[in-house]
């Protein structure tokens, strides 16, 4: 390395030699595109010194956001080019990027006319630091900043993703040093990325090394070492920033042995990364499909929340900000802990239907149902021995403890397909959050999908799965095999596909839960059975949970007693009503009868979470509704929430269980947005307020005098007096 970075600082003092104006192959701009985005900032000079080369395009999504992390994109010209950002991928990548969320930043920089090598890639770290130095200004979340590329922008990006750190690379473009050049992630688009092996390591080299020969400018042969310097291969070590990989299996400009070279040495050196071959691409041609762009914003994703963090929502969905499913709760150790599985934008098809797609699973966590923490990714798909690395099949999961550890149960299709049927895989830890550490094999004696494990009070461990209907049976000792042959718990049920076993126990009756379709085409109740043992006999009861109001296809489910309540945990499609396979995660209370059976469950908006009078209420999560509508905030951001339509007199909305503490509150403070104004009646504990909402076509937080005598718990009503108004939330200050 020593060696490399010496050639790299000679490298460097020949490109500020040779460094010229603006010149060099650019300026072809291609036709007009539709770009995705709400705000365009052109021609900004990230460098300060009005070359063109130094100029850079912002790109905010369509969605409204407070902040949006940033992908730099980076165009392809064999280094050729020195303007055009006006041609970088704006109709695929950046596209994909914006409606993913991500703002884009599309810069210029130095042609290999204009400057030797290092200036290329000084100059992208150049607008790394000027993002985040620029972060307030542009609303960038500067905590996450990637970068991408096609061809020669796919080496630059994957080249700042290696060289974070290295400061012989650094350069001082555009200042801005007290800021950091490293990316969070990149994404390489059929990049050269290891100028020494364009043909594919054979004994004699065959390569037009004619781009990388003009910027480093000295001649291939003889100088295989120096071009060391140009290679991202070069630097990886094991804190490289995670890495996306895309190429074409019929690219005849980059040869496409790169990618998987590229891979296979990120992935022996421990960095995050993905390989993604394409079948008949080109160099560009035929690479831009639903399935690769997925798969880019998918991956940028897992990489941006994979840490978790902290979050607050004491309503229905429980998780706000990515979609979750198949929740299994528990608590341990006084706290409750929530093992959901996690859907994502599909890239997997049934035929030609899009289908459930899971690559990873979080485990979050509370101690009050309103102040959650997600601890991040615990178990990756990549990582499962056993388990086919790119099936998107991490369905349902369960956790238990035993003797001190944690063991976090989940299915996968092994190495060999689906079509072979799933397996039961099994992770253990210290700590109900982890870090797990996932086993080698599958548990012995399984083979389904959905475990359950259930810890009856003596300490023995069951696991129920669903698989040639629904199974279970005791684990050994080390839990890695079901002792004896699993029995059949559901031969006496009635008819109808089942799934998703969930066991608790409750006054010495074992309840076995399930879902259910009673009905030929229809979608998920959920059902109960009861019985004396673990094992059943079981008796069924009946369903407890009716079918979803929104057509949600599943409803998997789990129970937990915590602080004296009992809960429901289980799912809807509430951030994708056009696409049941994305769901969320919802809660509320249950109760039981004298005789212990269940009593059916309603699914509310409200949920269970603890709100003060002081805090944002979302009045569209109602308790109670009459004539008002509930509608998306932003079209193109279900993750947004809701917002309450008040468009006819006695509309309103009742939003229960508000503590307004020991100090009555003398102003009421809300988001609204009307376009004539109205008048809306604010009721709480039978005390009410005529409230005048201004006229405003934007959204804007409006205060009024509101002198309601109350204390304590209580519920709160708005009702439309005149006029019509969208609101978003209230408070009580």
């Amino acid at each position: 390395m020593r060696k490399v970075l010496m050639i790299i600082a000679c490298l460097a003092a020949a490109a500020s030699l040779q460094a010229q104006p603006a010149g060099g192959f650019g300026g072809f701009q291609m036709p007009k595109i539709d770009v995705h985005c709400s705000e365009k900032f052109a021609d900004i000079d990230y460098a300060g010194d009005g070359q063109v080369y130094h100029k850079l395009d912002v790109y905010l999504p369509r969605m409204q956001k407070a902040s949006y992390p940033v992908v730099v994109h980076i165009y392809g010209s064999a280094w050729y080019s020195n303007n055009s950002k006006g041609m970088a991928d704006l109709g695929t990548i950046v596209n994909a990027l914006l409606d993913a969320g991500y703002a884009v930043v599309t810069p210029n920089h130095r042609s290999s006319q204009d400057a030797r090598f290092p200036a290329q890639i000084q100059d992208i770290k150049g607008v790394v630091r000027w993002v985040r130095a620029n972060a307030d200004k542009y609303r960038f979340d500067a905590s996450f900043v990637a970068a991408s590329g096609f061809s020669s922008g796919g080496h630059l990006a994957s080249l700042a993703a290696t060289t974070g750190g290295v400061q012989e690379l650094e350069g001082e473009v555009g200042g801005n040093l007290g800021f950091s050049s490293s990316v969070n992630a990149a994404c390489d688009w059929s990049g050269p990325v290891d100028l020494n092996y364009m043909s594919c390591g054979g004994t004699t080299d065959t390569w037009n090394h004619a781009p990388e020969e003009a910027v480093m400018g000295f001649p291939f042969a003889g100088n295989e070492e120096r071009f060391k310097a140009l290679d991202a291969t070069t630097y990886i070590d094991a804190d490289d920033a995670p890495v996306v990989i895309f190429h074409g299996t019929a690219d005849n400009v980059v040869p496409s042995c790169q990618a998987p070279h590229f891979y296979e040495l990120l992935d022996k050196a421990g960095v995050r990364t993905e390989l993604y071959m394409v079948e008949g691409g080109g160099h560009g041609f035929n690479m831009y499909t639903e399935y690769t762009l997925r798969s880019m914003t998918n991956f940028l994703d897992k990489v941006r929340t994979e840490k978790g963090g902290s979050f607050v929502t004491g309503t229905n969905p429980v998780i706000t900000g990515a979609f979750s499913a198949d929740p299994s709760a528990h608590v341990f150790n006084g706290r409750l802990y929530l093992y959901p599985s996690h859907d994502i934008p599909t890239v997997k098809y049934q035929g030609e239907q899009p289908w459930f797609c899971m690559s990873d699973y979080h485990v979050y966590s509370t101690d009050d149902l309103t102040h959650w923490t997600d601890h991040g990714n615990i178990v990756d798909q990549k990582d499962v021995p056993w388990g086919e690395p790119a099936a998107y099949s991490m369905w349902a999961p369960d956790c238990v403890e035993k003797d001190g550890k944690y063991y976090f149960y989940f299915p996968n299709a092994p190495k060999r397909g689906r079509g072979f049927g799933f397996g039961i895989g099994v992770a253990v830890a210290d700590d109900p959050a982890g870090p797990f550490t996932i086993q080698e094999n599958t548990v012995k004696g399984t083979g389904g999908i959905d475990p359950c494990a259930f810890k009856d009070d003596d300490g023995t461990v069951y696991l129920i799965w669903s698989g040639m209907g629904m199974r279970g049976g005791k684990l050994s000792a080390d839990m890695m095999e079901i002792e004896g042959p699993a029995v059949r718990l559901d031969a006496t049920f009635p008819k109808g596909q089942t799934e998703g076993p969930f066991m608790f126990k409750r006054n010495g009756k074992y309840y076995l839960t399930y879902p259910w379709v009673r009905l030929e085409g229809g979608t998920e109740t959920l059902c109960y059975a009861m019985a004396d043992s673990p094992l059943g006999p079981y008796e069924f009861k009946g369903v407890f949970m009716e079918e979803s109001p929104t057509g949600c296809w599943t409803n998997h489910h789990s129970f937990v007693e915590f602080n004296g309540e009992w809960y429901l945990f289980y799912h809807h499609n509430d951030f994708s009503p056009d696409f049941d396979k994305n769901r969320s995660v919802r809660v509320d209370k249950v109760s039981f009868r004298e005789d212990g059976t269940i009593v059916p469950v309603v699914p509310t908006w409200r949920g269970v979470g603890y709100f003060k009078a002081s805090d944002e209420l979302n009045i569209d999560r109602y308790s109670e509704c009459v004539g008002a509508k509930v509608d998306y905030l932003d079209e193109f951001n279900y993750f947004a929430g809701w917002k309450t339509l008040f468009t006819q007199q006695y509309d309103r909305v009742r939003f229960n269980d508000v503590d307004f503490g020991a100090k009555a509150p003398s102003r009421f403070v809300a988001r609204v947005r009307s376009e004539k104004g109205a008048v809306v009646n604010v009721t709480v504990g039978g005390r009410s307020k005529k409230v005048t909402v201004p006229a405003c076509a934007d959204w804007t937080v409006m205060e009024a005098k509101a002198k309601l005598k109350v204390t304590g718990m209580q519920d709160v009503t708005v009702e439309l007096v005149s006029g019509s108004a969208e609101i978003d939330w209230v408070s009580f200050r």
